[in-house]
């Protein structure tokens, strides 16, 4: 079985429905983490912008100049650089301040670390700073930023501790919920291509007793593949009815027509004619005889004939009676087995040989005269693989499931005998064993290739 999450499933819409809802709720998350981070981070440096007007205020209601500088100089003594930083630039004289260099700002602005030089210690990684004129001279108070980053640091363990380990569950909840929605997307398209290969006994598993709609499709399904099987059922017990009713009367009709020809005196035309009609004659009770055993084959009525047989030795026998036929006409028949190897299989001698008999005829019928016709038989794997090919027109890819169906005959098959039935008793003939049937080109002609599941001799 495929795993649910291969490479190939990734495609799949349960887990790629699963992957978009995931991307958003993770979207949303860091839009809702961001805006609220910017809310905050904007409303401390807000309030600390506040603080440091207030501050220079402050510094301005001293109108001494001297005592404004000593005003500045004990804060600045007592002032923690890593917290605050005063630096005063008067117009003459030298500077007042907590550190040795601070760079030159413009109203309320952040300034990284590396733009500082500290007396000594440290400094914090980043300041808001208010830059305004004091007295006679310049003065720039800067406060720490470390509330912020403190914020940002709690804002990523969030992000860290909370919403990643959420993606997590809600991912591998969504996960799971896409594994039980794939297995049940793959039994639906399993079961719809069994329908679609003839299998219409095939149904969907586990869908009868739930309530999602998945399984409401699957139950819709089901109901779909009983009616058609039912169906089919019907229009093949008419098929068989019609042929059955229909053969015994014709037999009679053929029976009379062939004591009219031995018991009567008839000219050359009438005798012409009469022969003709004998021949359409046996050639419909034939068609009804394959209707039959078409009805036969597809209801089942045969597999418990089913045993072990050697298909080499089926295919060998089938080829020594037809090989006198085919020389007379003209044909190359020639067997070709893979030796040192069992070609046993799990089927019906008499119904192989006829599928044998009738892909080597349909062969015989449609190559040229002159033409190769080949039987192989081969074993690969847990697999014997019986092939008929010939280099005769072959059938056009678009035609090769046709062929396969009931009395359909291709255009330049029309003038021939037959009754485009060979091949679907073949098809039935092989569905019935387990086989696989497949129509390959030959380059030039055909080459029909039936797959059946290999055994051991009984």
């Amino acid at each position: 079985m495929t795993p649910v999450f291969g490479f190939n499933q990734i495609r799949s819409t349960p887990l790629r429905l699963t992957f978009l809802l995931l991307t958003i709720f993770a979207l949303a998350a860091l839009a809702c983490l961001a805006v609220a981070f910017e809310v905050t981070r904007t409303s401390i440096d807000a309030a600390v912008a506040a603080e440091l007007q207030q501050t220079i205020n402050e510094y301005r209601g001293i109108r001494d100049g001297d005592d404004l500088t000593e005003r500045l100089a004990e804060a600045a003594a007592k002032t923690d650089a890593d917290v605050r930083i005063l630096f005063y630039v008067p117009d003459r004289g030298s500077v007042v301040s907590n550190v040795a260099s601070f760079p030159p700002v413009s109203g309320v602005t952040v300034v990284s670390d590396s733009y500082i030089r500290a007396k000594s210690g440290s400094v914090s990684d980043s300041y808001l700073a208010l830059s305004a004129r004091v007295g006679a001279g310049h003065l720039i108070v800067a406060q720490s930023r470390e509330q912020v980053e403190e914020m940002g640091e709690i804002f990523l363990a969030v992000l860290l501790i909370g919403l990643l380990p959420a993606l997590l569950i809600a991912g591998l909840a969504g996960l799971w919920v896409a594994r039980g929605a794939r297995i049940k997307i793959d039994a639906i398209q399993h079961t719809l291509l069994e329908l679609k290969g003839g299998t219409l006994s095939a149904r969907i598993e586990g869908v009868e007793d739930q309530n999602d709609d998945l399984s409401g499709i699957g139950q819709e399904a089901n109901r779909m593949a009983r009616a058609q099987e039912a169906l089919v059922a019907s229009i093949r017990q008419v098929s068989s009815d019609i042929a059955h009713d229909l053969k015994t009367p014709i037999q009679r009709v053929a029976v009379v027509l062939d004591q009219v020809m031995n018991k009567t005196t008839l000219t050359e035309g009438q005798e012409e004619l009469l022969s003709k009609a004998i021949g359409e004659t046996e050639r419909i009770v034939q068609t009804f005889q394959s209707l039959l055993q078409l009805a036969q084959i597809e209801g089942g009525a045969v597999r418990d004939r089913l045993h072990s047989v050697d298909l080499a030795e089926i295919s060998r026998d089938i080829v020594d009676f037809l090989e006198v036929e085919a020389e007379e006409r003209g044909f190359a028949l020639s067997l070709r087995i893979q030796p040192d190897v069992a070609t046993c299989v799990r089927g019906d001698r008499h119904l192989l040989s006829q599928l044998i008999g009738n892909l080597v005829q349909n062969a015989l019928t449609h190559v040229p005269q002159g033409g190769p016709v080949v039987v192989g038989v081969t074993r690969t794997g847990g697999e014997t693989i019986l092939t008929v090919s010939d280099n005769g027109p072959g059938i056009p890819e678009s035609e090769r499931s046709k062929v396969l169906q009931r009395l359909y005959r291709l255009d330049q098959s029309r003038t021939t005998e037959g009754n485009g039935l060979g091949l679907s008793l073949v098809s039935a003939i092989s569905d019935l064993h387990g086989a696989r049937l497949t129509l390959e080109d030959n380059k030039p002609g055909l080459t029909v290739r039936i797959a059946f599941p290999a055994t051991e001799p009984a």
